[in-house]
């Protein structure tokens, strides 16, 4: 499912009445998303896309060091959905299931991406060993939790596009003696101010 639907970004182009440009729409949404993520540093998904939109992401981390006694790790993509799997093993095959820690044994906080081993369980703690820890994990926003900022983001975005289509590479245009600047066709300046609050911290292991 896309970030916002063609149907709505039509809303924000008043001199664009019925259907027949969805596809185009559509393409152009696909694109912002893209970017947006960019903007926001959402790294590549297992699928090689990047998307705000949910999508599968491995990580890897060399245990944790500091006042959490190596029990949290604070994950690069957020909010999280779900975690396939979690793999503590040293020698790095990620496929005994001896090293696999169970579900029952951490707590995920979905919206601030931390990822927390309980108290009471035997695994209470991370080894130290290199890239020992392997996070297998789905994370971003669906049609559901899509926050309306990002959809306004998008509908400016993709209305300004494509009603600046034909000057794609201009600068200026000329007009009855007349020459105008152009805006360019990069992020526009209230876009990205709508997806500040969305920009993805560095991840940490903790």
């Amino acid at each position: 499912m896309a970030i916002v639907s063609a149907a709505t970004v039509r809303a924000y182009i008043p001199t664009l009445t019925g259907d027949s440009q969805d596809t185009l729409l559509d393409t152009m949404i696909a694109r912002f998303d893209a970017m947006a993520a960019s903007y926001c540093s959402f790294p590549k998904q297992n699928s090689g896309a990047v998307s705000l939109e949910v999508g599968t992401y491995h990580e890897y981390f060399t245990g944790a060091t500091d006042g959490e006694n190596g029990r949290e790790l604070e994950l690069m993509v957020r909010p999280v959905v779900s975690i396939t799997s979690l793999f503590d093993d040293a020698d790095q095959h990620y496929d005994d299931t001896t090293d696999q820690i169970d579900a029952s044994n951490f707590i995920v906080y979905g919206v601030e991406g931390r990822l927390v081993l309980r108290n009471d369980k035997e695994d209470s703690s991370f080894s130290d060993a290199r890239r020992a820890i392997r996070v297998i994990y789905t994370a971003g926003y669906s049609g559901a939790t899509m926050p309306k900022a990002i959809e306004h983001a998008a509908c400016l975005q993709v209305a300004h596009w494509y009603q600046a289509r034909a000057h794609i590479g201009k600068t200026n245009v000329s007009s009855a003696g007349q020459t105008a600047a152009l805006s360019t066709l990069e992020l526009l300046p209230e876009v990205k101010q709508a997806l500040n609050p969305y920009r993805l911290p560095s991840t940490w292991v903790g």
